[in-house]
């Protein structure tokens, strides 16, 4: 006889209750423990878990909308899908939902800013959908820095290019200027004034290439170790009698007491801080201040990428005012040549784009902060030089150059203006002067041998190899001959590997030109 068997049927129907309840309890327990796993495995995933019905109304959303859009998301609930995606991309959702497609939307975060993500769902179960919204804001961001580059890079290989051209035109208009003054008697004061008046123009045309190539970073830099402190201060002081006035205040703050030793062309560096400085002022309506600040500063990898630099401790120098500020999408243009927030006539919208190429090709770079209506903040930064310790380097001494000597030239160019002149020049300083339009004809001469020139005059640009060429023709056949590259790029446009004696500018003078030739003749 069993236990149960002294048991009343009340007694057993309670035992049996009992074991329902406990089993069931057990179950409930296991499904808590199962529905807390699935939250922690849905609260945990890097993107946006969705729940919505036929007529889109939300009725679920993972906590990862709160890490990626912001505020909270209980006021989600029960609103309509629709309503928290840009108007532009309603449709494109639509048609996504309904084709269980992937689109990329733009979905409102908790500040009313439009957020770009992934979106893909499917129907689960009747008259509802799951869907999921992966962050795409960073990949957006990684590929717009990809556009701004190669855009940048081509505008800079267009504007090089421009300039190189126009260069050639102002050398022919600036040497042959000259020429002409020399032949024009003293008397001839009307006809003196006039071709003054051009060689004035015609420089002036020549600062607008310079301008050029400093924005693609082809221009020639005087570059010479200095400190920064030392240097920024010089420029607050020519800038003072510019940019103070009553209502704007402007000051300078050294944020550290070190020296910053860098290697930076002083007068560009002059020109770009006034740039910014004047830029600043002219963004200042009525009373207003502006803060020119120096600091040592370290960048890390991710924000080193970004600038186009390698990390580590770089010279700061920040341009500040509490002027108007740059909207979200202008900032993102301000350094684009001939874009310019200002009004028709009151600018062209190339300074900044200067002061960009001319800083990069100094081995740094410039970052912008700005709001509308809170100012903006121009940081330049750059290296700081490794070799501080071995001191600045002393100014040359001044040597007295001996009387020029007669010597045997080859003139290499393809403008046939600028070969003209530029011979006809050369010969009245009494050297020998062959004139060659082609590297092929000028390998002709040399290996004619009826010369062996003492200098070779080249450009570096021409259909048929250029300098390039010419000068490896030379290495290759053990001739040393002087050489003056001539170009409207700069230095490094030759290559790492070729070497000269001296490079000319262009465009240059007749002036420029002689005196390169003596200079050079005159190191023997």
């Amino acid at each position: 006889m069993t236990s149960n068997d002294h048991k009343n049927p009340e007694e057993l129907k309670i035992e049996s209750n009992n074991r329902l309840i406990e089993e069931l309890a057990q179950k409930n327990r296991k499904l808590d423990e199962s529905r807390k796993r699935y939250r922690s495995l849905i609260d945990n995933l890097p993107c946006i878990v969705i729940r919505f019905d036929d007529r889109q109304r939300i009725d679920f959303v993972s906590s990862a909308w709160i890490e990626i859009l912001g505020g909270d998301f209980n006021p989600i609930l029960g609103t309509n899908l629709l309503t928290l995606v840009h108007s532009e991309d309603r449709a494109i959702l639509t048609k996504a939902i309904e084709g269980s497609r992937t689109a990329e939307v733009r979905v409102k975060n908790s500040e009313g800013k439009f957020h770009w993500m992934r979106w893909t769902s499917n129907r689960v179960f009747e008259g509802g959908y799951q869907g999921l919204l992966i962050d795409l804001m960073e990949t957006r961001e990684l590929e717009e820095l990809l556009r701004q580059s190669q855009k940048m890079e081509a505008i800079g290989r267009l504007s090089g290019g421009v300039a190189h051209n126009f260069n050639n035109l102002l050398t022919v208009i600036l040497t042959s200027v000259e020429r002409l003054q020399g032949f024009l008697p003293e008397e001839a004061i009307r006809s003196l004034d006039e071709s003054e008046r051009i060689k004035v123009a015609a420089n002036e045309a020549a600062s607008v290439t310079r301008q050029l190539l400093a924005f693609s970073r082809q221009q020639v830099l005087k570059s010479a170790k200095c400190n920064l402190v030392d240097l920024v201060k010089e420029g607050v002081w020519l800038l003072s009698d510019v940019v103070a006035t009553p209502q704007v205040s402007f000051e300078y703050i050294r944020d550290s007491e070190e020296e910053l030793p860098v290697i930076v062309d002083k007068v560009q560096f002059h020109q770009v801080l006034l740039n910014l400085a004047i830029n600043a002022k002219d963004a200042i309506e009525g009373c207003g201040e502006i803060v020119i600040r120096t600091k040592k500063v370290e960048l890390g990898i991710h924000e080193a990428s970004d600038l186009g630099l390698d990390f580590g401790e770089y010279a700061s120098v920040s341009v500040v005012d509490n002027g108007a500020g740059i909207d979200e999408l202008n900032l993102e243009k301000i350094f684009e040549p001939f874009f310019s927030t200002k009004d028709i006539g009151e600018g062209i919208g190339f300074g900044l784009a200067t002061c960009y190429g001319t800083i990069k090709q100094s081995g740094g770079s410039i970052r912008v902060k700005s709001e509308l209506g809170k100012g903006s903040d121009f940081e330049i930064l750059l290296p700081l030089d490794a070799d501080a310790s071995k001191g600045r380097d002393s100014e040359p001494e001044k040597k007295e150059k001996p009387k020029i000597r007669e010597a045997k030239i080859l003139m290499v160019e393809d403008e046939p203006a600028i070969l003209e002149i530029a011979c006809e020049a050369l010969r009245e300083e009494n050297h020998h002067v062959d004139g060659a339009a082609t590297v092929s004809l000028a390998i002709d001469f040399i290996n004619c041998g009826k010369v062996e020139y003492d200098l070779v005059v080249t450009d570096v640009v021409m259909p048929d190899g250029g300098g390039r060429k010419l000068l490896n023709y030379l290495d290759s056949q053990h001739i040393t001959p002087k050489v003056i590259v001539v170009s409207g790029y700069d230095t490094d446009f030759l290559g790492d590997d070729l070497s000269c004696t001296s490079f000319l500018q262009k465009p240059f003078s007749i002036l420029d030109l002689i005196e390169e030739v003596r200079s050079v003749l005159a190191d023997d």
